[in-house]
């Protein structure tokens, strides 16, 4: 993938124009300020209209209003007026390596598919991804570390590596099932600790559910340890789950975050509170539970930025997946996905730590596209869409531990430009006319060619 210096850039994708005021043709600074656009800072705070942003070398060394920044003598001056810019979105809960076309299967994990699919991320806006917990190699970590060096561009990865669940409990999906470490014993289980830990994982996943009493729940006896011996490690913990009573014995025992909702029952305020208390982030995941509601293929199915990334056969095989629903499942899946929302108002409300986790990469939740869909999905919710962004952007950021996700002095210039203000309509976040990351524009025209 290639990338194109902001500074040199003087027409954008998205029709943008660059100006140097009488100056000569070459800049004489690496500075670039982008001029006229609504900020969205990702603080959740209102848009900063007429605002202007200052790169210098990647990094954000001013923003603000006009009135209130000075542009160094000698930048490059890009004026974006009629446009919104916003951070990048930042994913903790994705899967990396699995899907290559109409193929899931974890034969694809391979240093091309993933790298393919870091490409198709930044290209959606998602400066970051998390790959949580199915990483049935050191794939991630090599590609990880060429990131850092400036080797390899796309969307930076990070990874929860291999999971831990009771043998054959592991992931939903049967290709992803046997990625995750199975413990029977508490020295198994610890053993499987150490072996994550010594990998500098970003987070260690656990898998409590029972899918439908089809297999064997990881329990308290088993994650007790677990939590223990990664936090002793200083190695942070992310259940997936699927019942409320789970939940609250998960955060007694000093759980860090969930990969899901509670799916069973709404949420009450003892839970709730508990979660607030306990600083426990959550990662909403809508998406996934989403589909069940509808009897036919969904709006987000028809939009034109999905035909961008997937071919027309991934297209057809999405739409083809709803043939057999029925109006009695869909109206039971409404009925459950309403309850859904309620929970994630109550924890909105309750000033829970909320973070995007839109679980992409998994069949036809499509990297990059579906965090966009996710966003919508915690707007229906009640949120606001500048909550909702900053859920999906300085928020998931700092949970990482990540120098991204906010326009501010000091961060890695990763924003969006786009051709309208998702304030009045979070849908907005979808109509992309360019991606800059680490100050540098993404290449978009040519990977859409590729694909």
């Amino acid at each position: 993938m290639r990338m194109l210096f902001a500074s040199a850039v003087i027409a954008l994708v998205g029709g943008l124009t660059a100006c140097a005021g009488g100056a000569p043709e070459e800049p004489v600074s690496s500075v670039v300020a982008y001029e006229g656009a609504t900020l969205i800072t990702g603080d959740g705070g209102p848009p900063l209209g007429g605002g202007v942003l200052v790169v210098d070398e990647g990094v954000i060394t001013d923003v603000g209003l006009a009135a209130n920044v000075t542009i160094p003598e000698g930048a490059t001056i890009v004026d974006l007026t009629g446009k919104t810019v916003m951070p990048t979105l930042v994913d903790l809960h994705g899967h990396v390596g699995f899907v290559d076309d109409l193929s899931f299967d974890n034969a694809n994990y391979t240093r091309e598919v993933i790298t393919d699919q870091l490409d198709r991320y930044a290209y959606h806006g998602v400066g970051v991804i998390v790959s949580l917990g199915t990483d049935p190699g050191d794939q991630a970590f090599g590609i990880k570390a060429d990131q850092e060096t400036g080797i390899l561009g796309g969307a930076r990865l990070h990874t929860a590596f291999r999971g831990i669940a009771r043998p054959e409990a592991g992931p939903g999906a049967p290709t992803m099932r046997p990625t995750a470490f199975g413990a029977s014993t508490v020295e198994e289980a610890v053993r499987f600790v150490e072996e994550i830990a010594a990998t500098n994982a970003d987070f260690l996943k656990i898998w409590v559910d029972d899918r439908g009493g089809s297999v064997e729940k990881l329990g308290p006896d088993l994650y007790g340890p677990i939590i223990e011996a990664a936090h002793e490690r200083n190695l942070r913990v992310i259940a997936h789950i699927f019942f409320a009573k789970d939940a609250r014995e998960l955060v007694a025992a000093g759980v860090d975050g969930f990969a899901h909702l509670v799916r069973d029952v709404e949420m009450d305020d003892e839970l709730v509170a508990a979660i607030v208390e306990n600083d426990v982030f959550v990662m909403p995941n809508l998406a996934v539970s989403e589909r069940g509601r509808n009897a036919e293929p969904p709006a987000w199915v028809d939009h034109p930025l999905l035909a961008e990334s997937v071919s027309p056969e991934v297209i057809t095989r999405i739409r083809e997946s709803y043939t057999n629903r029925t109006p009695e499942a869909a109206a039971q899946g409404t009925e459950s996905f309403a309850m859904m929302l309620r929970s994630l108002k109550k924890l909105s409300d309750a000033g829970a730590r909320l973070v995007l986790g839109a679980d992409t990469g998994i069949q036809d939740h499509i990297p990059g596209y579906m965090e966009h869909h996710e966003l919508e999905l915690v707007v229906e919710a009640g949120i606001s869409p500048a909550k909702a962004i900053q859920i999906a952007t300085s928020a998931p950021a700092e949970v990482l531990g990540v120098n991204t996700g906010l326009l501010a002095r000091g961060k890695r210039a990763d924003f969006l430009v786009l051709d309208a203000n998702p304030m009045y309509g979070i849908s907005a976040t979808r109509q992309i006319s360019a991606v800059f990351l680490a100050g540098e524009e993404l290449d978009r025209e040519s990977l859409r060619s590729r694909w």
